[in-house]
């Protein structure tokens, strides 16, 4: 019988931690899309130079990504409380898998927060040839594609929508949109490693807005469950 307090923890978790999630992205298309060459060290220069509220915004957006990650966890083992009955083995595995997704994440953000700031601090001053290096090596983040992150969050969306089927507690609408977001996910990863960018951009951004709803819609779920 999954544990009463953490559900209640798991469902305030989870609910937070899809609105910081939701926050952060509008923040990002906001504030950062079309902006500036992701793949260009002079043109994030440029972006930090011009806008006055660069360094604000980015420091919004990376932290509260990865304090969105960290909260995502407890909804995680809610979730995989609930779903243990039906196929331990497989819960087990994915919940792991979409923790190390979601530190993956947290640890991308706070990195490439640092680095970005580190950089930009000396890069007005660097000579020639350290900007050219700089244009060649980027940020260097973790998961700059999302590849990883999808990678391990997507298969526990798939598992968590099929194997809540056969729980009376969860919504089968939940559960559809859990397979859907899960194949989604995992699409965009083998899109994006054969390299169809049209198509993995769409698959992409699909896989991104599903994410804050199902943890929104996991959440309530979750705070529901009769003990």
């Amino acid at each position: 019988m999954p544990n009463k307090s953490m559900l209640k923890i798991g469902s305030i978790c989870s609910v937070t931690s899809g609105i910081v999630f939701l926050l952060s992205g509008l923040s990002f298309f906001i504030f950062q899309v079309g902006r500036f060459d992701w793949n260009s060290m002079k043109s994030i220069n440029d972006y930090f130079s011009s806008f006055p509220f660069a360094a604000a915004s980015w420091t919004t957006i990376n932290i509260g990504a990865a304090i969105a990650s960290f909260l995502a966890v407890a909804g995680v083992l809610s979730l995989a409380d609930i779903l243990k009955p039906n196929n331990e083995g497989i819960v087990r595995w994915t919940s792991t898998l979409a923790i190390v997704g979601y530190a993956v994440i947290a640890v991308t953000n706070i990195a490439d927060l640092y680095k970005i700031k580190h950089i930009m601090a000396g890069y007005t001053n660097a000579d020639t040839s350290v900007r050219n290096a700089l244009e060649v090596t980027g940020i260097g983040s973790l998961d700059p594609t999302f590849i990883i992150r999808f990678l391990a969050i997507g298969p526990w969306f798939l598992s968590s929508g099929v194997l809540s089927f056969k729980n009376d507690q969860i919504p089968k609408s939940l559960s559809v949109f859990g397979i859907m977001a899960g194949a989604v996910a995992l699409i965009f990863v083998v899109i994006s490693i054969i390299e169809l960018p049209i198509i993995s951009m769409i698959t992409g951004s699909t896989a991104v807005i599903a994410h804050p709803i199902w943890l929104l819609w996991t959440g309530i779920v979750i705070g529901k469950v009769k003990y």
